[in-house]
């Protein structure tokens, strides 16, 4: 009786070749070869040190696993979440936040939609601003302050991979941040979801 394929090793290395091979060319050698084109015709900015260090606690906090940050071009969507998502959107985020559930409502347009006042009884306790809210309370983060100490490291990392800080932001980025709550740092986050493709909205 034969073996299974499954038990060839040559057939599993040439294999996992021929799909990796397939995965570079389908994901990495567009934005390649589109890198130029997609990043001149984008809105993004890139996030203030202070809002990369409350992406930084968004993502520690696991907010990501109930709330998408992905609009799909669909009327139900859009009405509900506003402006859909598009490519050039995410030229800075490393890694990306789409999520694929929510738990919670999606939050690619949040921002300004509500006060920072409201952010912060909203992570406190959530049911004094939304009664039905399944979402933890997140008390503590307006307790424990940052220091900063990192940031400058991640956005030199960040410039690496294409995100443009000038000296000057990597260099004032530790001041920025040092003694704000993580708390203070994740609403300036939140804030600025959205915030860069409004103007497109707004033109």
């Amino acid at each position: 009786m034969s073996k299974d394929f499954t038990h060839s090793l040559v057939i599993l290395i040439l294999t996992t070749v021929v799909v990796a091979s397939f995965s570079l060319v389908v994901w990495v050698v567009p934005n390649i070869v589109r890198g130029d084109d997609i990043a001149k015709n984008s809105l993004a900015v890139p996030l203030t040190a202070i809002e990369l260090a409350g992406r930084d606690i968004y993502i520690s906090e696991g907010c990501h696993v109930c709330h998408t940050q992905m609009v799909r071009p669909l009327d139900p969507e859009i009405k509900r979440n506003g402006r859909p998502n598009q490519e050039a959107d995410d030229i800075y985020e490393f890694p990306n936040l789409w999520g694929s559930k929510r738990t919670g409502p999606d939050l690619t347009n949040l921002a300004r939609k509500y006060s920072d006042q409201w952010h912060v009884i909203h992570l406190i306790n959530p049911r004094q601003v939304v009664p039905t809210s399944i979402m933890p309370s997140y008390p503590w983060l307006f307790e424990q302050t940052l220091t900063g100490d990192d940031i400058s490291a991640k956005m030199e990392v960040l410039r690496t991979l294409g995100v443009p800080y000038t000296d000057q932001e990597i260099g004032d980025a530790r001041l920025q941040v040092r003694g704000k709550t993580k708390g203070e740092a994740l609403i300036r986050y939140l804030q600025s979801l959205g915030k860069d493709t409004s103007q497109e909205v707004s033109q």
